[in-house]
């Protein structure tokens, strides 16, 4: 499979895996569903972005499995960078919470994070490497 074929394979999976993520975030927060009881209804519905975000993982893992040694070295390394990014957030804000009384971080936020930096990494390897972002 050429890397062309491999990124549409994979953006078939990620587009509609996304819309349906910030489809069903908006409606949680649009609608207020985080401030009520976990009820039968909102645990049910919360499988819609979880699972979406499972399918955008396995379709990541499936396409760095696809690609040549150089982009999969690329995407390796740029999954490797967003990891390091969240686990840094999570565990500094943690420590400030706990110890020094600052604003809570939702934890919602750390997948923003995590695909923002893995993005920006993703695109300074590429534009290091060849000159264009792939």
């Amino acid at each position: 499979m050429t890397n062309i074929e491999a990124k549409r394979r994979y953006f078939r999976v990620f587009i509609p895996a996304m819309v349906i993520f910030l489809g069903a975030s908006g409606v949680f927060a649009a609608l207020g569903l985080d401030a009520q009881g976990p009820s039968p209804a909102i645990l049910a519905f919360a499988i819609l972005p979880v699972g979406s975000q499972i399918a955008l993982f396995v379709a990541h893992l499936r396409f760095i499995g696809e690609v040549d040694e150089y982009l999969r070295s690329i995407q390796i390394k740029a999954v490797l960078f967003a990891l390091a990014v969240i686990l840094i957030i999570a565990t500094g804000w943690g420590y400030l919470e706990a110890y020094a009384s600052v604003p809570r971080l939702h934890i919602l936020w750390l997948n923003p994070i995590y695909w923002v930096s893995y993005a920006v990494a993703a695109m300074t390897l590429s534009l290091r490497a060849t000159g264009q972002a792939e």
